[in-house]
């Protein structure tokens, strides 16, 4: 088990997302689809779901009683048969490259534009020493979660201050309407679905669930701070594009550098793991195999897709939390040997958000959530009847 931690101890992880630039383009990219003010109901209805997203799965890794105090390899090794921890982990290679390619992509686009370089370039010369500092080990490079979530929060201020003033506000009363609004929720769900499959790993070992809802709000709230400045880009520039909005600063450009140094540094980290379950490959070679693939995306203008890429991740990673959450309140609340979760309880309903969304039916990750919790419910009332018969 491990060793007992309180949430100040694990807050930098959670700050960083709540800070990163991700934020900022997720703010602008929904007032541009909006055409203007986002409705400020909806940027309070995404807060909760990812609120409850990231407390579900974080809550495993609490210590007892309230969790079971391992982080998320452990974890899935307990829950899941070995064939579908060979699934999870390549869904989750392939949503860390996706990470890194967008978090390289906008990082080496504002790199080119400060030495006048070609964007490919400017990709190049970020990611090539990140992913050798990546391969020295996350002891090396752990200080770097300070420095870039402080370029983040200048960051913010940068933009909040840059240009002249947008004539209007950027979030307006409402909800907007009722396709928007659930469009707009799948988007922050997908902001958080890898982070919140993988919080078990950032509260393993806290001491109870007020140190879980510390870092909840460390994470939830400056991100809809991020996103709300983000909404400004769009407002003032008519464009989504953060570093077309911060050219004219130098200041600005460098800082989206800076800030977006960490995310890469994880996604590396973490995508090389995850291959790593799925191959049996070593750390280096995995993290190589990671950087390339993800380095290769950023090329392409990937981070101009960011809210697509987000519907696809609520999508698909979200309705494995369902039974994962079900079932360790059911090994909490009754003494029966555990049972593992089958992919009958979420690959189904992670299809079915798939399908939806390249359908282009709004909220359609949302519908794949409330079919986990079908399947969920109905796998368990299918164990229980029989157990009765």
């Amino acid at each position: 088990m491990t060793p007992e931690r309180r949430w100040w101890n694990t807050a930098g992880a959670w700050l960083a997302i709540g800070t990163g630039p991700a934020a900022l383009v997720l703010g602008a990219g929904l007032a541009d689809r909006h055409g203007g003010p986002v409705p400020v109901g909806a940027l309070l209805l995404g807060g909760v779901a990812m609120t409850v997203l990231l407390i579900v799965p974080g809550r495993l890794g609490l210590r007892p009683p309230y969790g079971e105090g391992r982080p998320l390899a452990e974890l899935l090794e307990a829950y899941l048969p070995r064939g579908d921890r060979t699934v999870v982990g390549a869904l989750m290679a392939l949503a860390m490259a996706g990470w890194l390619g967008f978090n390289a992509g906008l990082g080496g686009a504002a790199l080119g534009s400060l030495l006048d370089v070609p964007k490919w370039a400017g990709v190049v010369v970020l990611g090539l020493p990140l992913l050798a500092i990546a391969a020295a080990g996350q002891h090396r490079w752990n200080a770097l979660a300070l420095v870039t979530t402080a370029a983040a929060l200048a960051l913010i201020v940068v933009i909040a201050t840059h240009g002249s003033p947008a004539g209007e506000p950027p979030l307006d009363a409402g909800f907007g309407t009722s396709t928007t609004l659930l469009t707009d929720v799948a988007v922050f769900v997908g902001y958080v679905a890898v982070f919140g499959l993988r919080a078990p790993d950032f509260t393993a070992g806290l001491r109870g669930r007020s140190d879980l809802w510390a870092c909840t709000a460390i994470l939830v709230l400056p991100t809809l701070v991020a996103a709300t400045a983000g909404t400004m880009i769009a407002l003032r520039s008519d464009s989504a594009d953060l570093v077309a909005h911060l050219r004219t600063s130098d200041l600005g450009t460098a800082l989206v550098v800076v800030a977006v140094a960490a995310p890469c540094l994880t996604s590396f980290h973490s995508g090389g793991l995850a291959l790593r379950s799925v191959t049996g490959l070593r750390d280096r070679p995995a993290a190589a195999v990671i950087g390339v693939a993800g380095l290769a995306v950023a090329t392409t203008g990937f981070e101009n897709a960011l809210l697509p890429w987000l519907t696809v991740l609520a999508a698909v990673l979200p309705p494995l939390v369902v039974p994962l959450g079900w079932e360790a309140r059911v090994r909490r609340r009754q003494r029966r040997p555990p049972r593992p979760v089958s992919a009958a309880m979420w690959l189904p309903a992670a299809a079915l958000g798939v399908a939806l969304t390249i359908a282009g039916v709004p909220g359609a990750p949302l519908a794949g959530l409330a079919a986990a919790v079908l399947c969920t419910a109905g796998t368990h009332g299918y164990h229980r009847f029989r157990s009765r018969r």
